[in-house]
């Protein structure tokens, strides 16, 4: 009995210095690099996998100035188009704060983003209200690309009076696309050339758009009118008035005053000329309704200046 236990216990011995032989308490091997985090920026220790070469660049890399000048409203993700007028989802960047606010369709999101100099986006510190819409079925990939362990690339491109921000994976796959409005172009003051193909020569007909506060006012050569201004978000150049109300003053323009109050309620696109000092206004037929010259503001004379 004494002969066996001595052999069992040699070879328990045996095993257990085999094994601290084979694990030694430092696994990780000098040669593994450990690679960045996305979000935390800090090195994740053990890990094998180097952070991707960024993709292909499609179009621009935004600066702040662009990508902090509007709302962008969520046009794409994955392989849906989204086209929603109530509800519609979107992100608003902030410059300065870092910090972005926005809607999936269905929870209000907001946030810390970073856009770094390769062309990346880092999402950071997400926090989403928790409401149930299961009919919003865009609302939950939207959150699976929002998120704290979010790092896209991100590009803009020009296409006619929109501006689209794409946001990439680092498999250059477009993950979500977002489009926003260029129609400042109208702010301002226009006199009016042409109703309904018809030109006119009347310096007292004119339009003023007020884009930031979507409202627009003018004066038929006869009344003055007021209206809403609607941009619908799933159309390019899209400009609907409507709510239009004028004065009732009589005069001998009524012909002119009815042409124009039915070009400007039919106007459903507005399209920036040739130059910038011309616009062109369009039914949802693409017929003409109205053509506009940008008047001039007032230069103040320095010399005369207090």
């Amino acid at each position: 009995m004494k002969t066996s236990h001595l052999i069992l216990l040699s070879a328990a011995l045996l095993a257990a210095s085999s094994c601290s032989l084979l694990k030694p308490k430092n696994s990780t091997a000098p040669s593994e690099a450990p690679t960045v985090g996305a979000v935390t920026g800090r090195p994740v220790a053990g890990s094998r996998t180097p952070l991707p070469a960024p993709p292909k660049i499609a179009g621009e890399r935004p600066d702040q100035a662009t990508l902090c000048g509007g709302r962008w409203l969520i046009a794409a993700v994955d392989a849906h188009t989204i086209v929603a007028e109530d509800d519609a989802p979107y992100i608003d960047f902030e410059q300065g704060s870092g910090r972005f606010y926005g809607s999936d369709g269905c929870n209000i999101l907001n946030g810390d983003y970073l856009l770094r100099s390769d062309g990346s986006m880092v999402f950071s510190h997400v926090l989403s209200t928790m409401k149930y819409c299961p009919d919003e079925e865009y609302s939950a990939l939207i959150g699976r690309y929002i998120n704290d362990e979010s790092r896209l690339y991100v590009d803009t491109k020009r296409i006619g009076q929109d501006t689209y921000l794409y946001l990439r994976s680092a498999d250059d796959k477009v993950v979500m696309t977002l489009r926003r409005h260029n129609m400042e172009f109208l702010n301002g003051n226009w006199q009016v050339t042409s109703i309904d193909g018809r030109p006119i020569d009347d310096e007292e007909c004119n339009i003023f758009f007020d884009i930031p506060e979507l409202k627009v006012h003018g004066n038929t050569g006869c009344n003055f009118f007021n209206g809403t201004i609607y941009i619908d978000p799933n159309r390019s150049n899209a400009l609907d008035l409507s709510n239009m109300a004028t004065t009732r003053m009589a005069c001998n323009k009524g012909d002119q005053e009815m042409r124009m109050m039915v070009a400007l309620e039919s106007t459903s696109t507005a399209i920036a000329g040739n130059q910038d000092n011309t616009v062109l206004l369009l039914n949802a037929a693409g017929k003409e309704m109205m053509t506009l010259k940008r008047i001039p503001v007032p230069q103040m004379d320095s010399n005369n200046a207090e």
